[in-house]
């Protein structure tokens, strides 16, 4: 709670084991997954199995190459460690929401959507089974505080819509997760039309979501050096402000009407500035975008659009005075290394600019609406 409301967590994240796959895989993948596993060997990460797709980021900037790539510090920038165990042992995680204040928490994978780069979709979707079987039991440790967003293989997109319908039946899941782009499709493209039918037709949110230098690589990414400083700061906003252009463009809210969305973990400042661009091509060139029937900005405000915020961003204030309180979204990214826990909450909400209202609106209103199943 803060403040008497009850906080809503719309994007924290699980780090899933390698173990997992060991347990929940259909064994007619096993000898898939065994090959999968020397392929990642040199990778020695309990939580971050898959990230042997994860592009070498470790050339300092002011060098022009190195024998031996950084690894990141791992240093935190602000606030403290979260306990890492918490992304996959939910009694941790009850306690570190606790110490944040969080009723609610809306989870993420942190790796499986990777899985997109696996040799067949048949294979995709066994591995996307084997983790939603595991979320199942995560979630399950505490049902009412627990909810997951469910991963569909976007390469084929008949058969996300079958995974989506399916997975809507699990009483853990709230939203599908979805990628900004697959391949050489960007969110227009008519192909994706079953994943949007299927989400009107489950009632479920379609929740765009990205990473940082591994598949689907995010706009940019091979165009930054192999620097992690440039690649991390930028490729999430420079994806979720093309996925934007792309579905609002092509007018894919105007099309599913009652379709919800949200664009997730990529900041919220730049915003309106992005929204008053993209009116004026409207003006200039709206031969480009004929699905699109209004302004890119009055899609954004409607009650079908989401977008969540980095906690300590100093330009929210403006951007809810700009856009909207409505469309605005706390997220916490638990547990990943740049969030700024404990605080996250009082971070986005407890501003000397937010009445009460707001307050209510990022921390809970929103999310209801978004995630309806969490009623």
């Amino acid at each position: 709670m803060f403040n008497g409301t009850k906080v809503i967590d719309a994007d924290g994240h699980v780090m899933e084991p390698n173990e997992l796959y060991d347990r929940y895989l259909d064994p007619q993948f096993r000898s898939d997954l065994e090959e999968l596993k020397k392929t990642a060997e040199q990778r020695t990460s309990k939580f971050f199995f898959g990230f042997f797709h994860q592009l070498n980021t470790g050339r300092p900037l002011g060098t022009a190459q190195v024998d031996k790539p950084l690894m990141r510090s791992g240093r935190k920038p602000h606030g403290e460690v979260p306990d890492m165990r918490g992304g996959h042992d939910p009694h941790v995680r009850i306690k570190d929401m606790e110490r944040e204040g969080i009723d609610v928490a809306v989870i993420f994978a942190t790796v499986v959507s990777s899985f997109c780069a696996l040799k067949s979709v048949d294979f995709e979707i066994a591995m996307i089974r084997a983790y939603h079987r595991w979320l199942a039991d995560y979630c399950s440790a505490y049902p009412q505080r627990l909810k997951g967003v469910a991963i569909v293989p976007m390469r084929d997109a008949d058969r996300a819509a079958e995974e989506i319908r399916r997975v809507a039946k699990e009483p853990w899941c709230v939203g599908i997760y979805l990628s900004s782009h697959m391949e050489d499709k960007l969110l227009d493209h008519p192909a994706f039309h079953p994943i949007w039918r299927a989400c009107v037709e489950t009632d479920l949110p379609a929740c765009f979501h990205g990473g940082t230098a591994r598949p689907p690589y995010g706009l940019g990414t091979f165009e930054m050096g192999n620097n992690l400083f440039i690649q991390h700061s930028a490729t999430n906003p420079f994806e979720v402000m093309r996925g934007i252009a792309a579905f609002v463009g092509g007018g894919v809210l105007d099309l599913f009407p009652a379709l919800r969305c949200a664009f997730l973990e990529a900041g919220i400042g730049w915003l309106p500035y992005w929204m008053e661009r993209l009116d004026e091509h409207y003006e200039l060139m709206p031969e480009y975008v004929p699905n699109l029937k209004r302004k890119p900005s009055e899609v954004i405000r409607s009650g079908n659009f989401f977008i969540s915020c980095d906690p300590d961003e100093e330009t929210l204030p403006f951007v809810v005075e700009k856009v909207g309180a409505d469309r605005i979204l706390y997220a916490s990214d638990y547990p990943h290394f740049d969030g700024r826990f404990p605080d996250t909450v009082k971070f986005t909400a407890g501003r000397k600019e937010f009445t009460s209202e707001i307050q209510r609106k990022i921390l809970h209103e929103n999310p209801v609406r978004l995630y309806r199943r969490l009623n």
